[in-house]
């Protein structure tokens, strides 16, 4: 009866000792930071950018007394956003591309930003029939990679059911990355020049 006294104590203490509580949350500011060097990256650099900075990271906790080691502990699990899948750098890269073909078409209103962050159609009005035909080409292409590009990032850091979260997140860098004189649709339907 000792014995079997002995082992459940021994059980209970490791039990007690090897309580972790994590706690895995969505990195939004993770993300935010993702897409805006994403968007930076597409765009180009603007001069006026601040440097990146990297996120401070969180103090480890205090374990204070003995007593506190003796219980749960709470430990945070930390995602680093991983952007560099070989999927992600070949949409990142084909969006690139496109940006010197949209940049005129966004700098002269046909095309601006809806606000989800994806490009539409603003007016075509002054285009030939080609260069609308190619206006709407190029829409259709970016958007179906941004889409693309939030899937795969919540599907590459282990979140795939958060790609509209992920959307959003990168809705707003576009936007507020945009450069002054481009348009923006507002949740209305209205559009304005930035």
């Amino acid at each position: 009866m000792k014995k079997l006294s002995w082992i459940f104590s021994v059980t209970a203490v490791c039990a007690l000792l090897s309580c972790v509580t994590i706690n895995i949350y969505f990195p939004a500011e993770e993300v935010r930071n993702a897409a805006d060097r994403i968007v930076n990256e597409v765009w180009g650099e603007p001069n006026d950018q601040p440097a990146e900075t990297q996120p401070e990271a969180k103090p480890a906790p205090d374990l204070g007394s003995w007593l506190r080691l003796l219980g749960p502990a709470t430990v945070y699990a930390a995602q680093d956003i991983d952007v560099s899948t070989p999927e992600i750098r070949a949409i990142k890269q084909a969006m690139k591309e496109r940006t010197a073909d949209l940049q005129p078409l966004l700098q002269g209103g046909q095309v601006g930003l809806d606000a989800d962050g994806l490009l539409a159609i603003r007016d075509l009005a002054g285009l030939n029939l080609r260069s609308r035909g190619q206006a709407k080409r190029l829409v259709e292409e970016e958007n179906r990679d941004r889409l693309r590009l939030y899937r795969e990032i919540a599907r590459a850091n282990d979140f795939p059911d958060k790609a509209d979260e992920v959307k959003a997140i990168f809705a707003d860098s576009w936007r507020q990355q945009a450069p002054a004189g481009w348009y923006l649709q507002g949740r209305d339907g209205a559009w304005q020049r930035k």
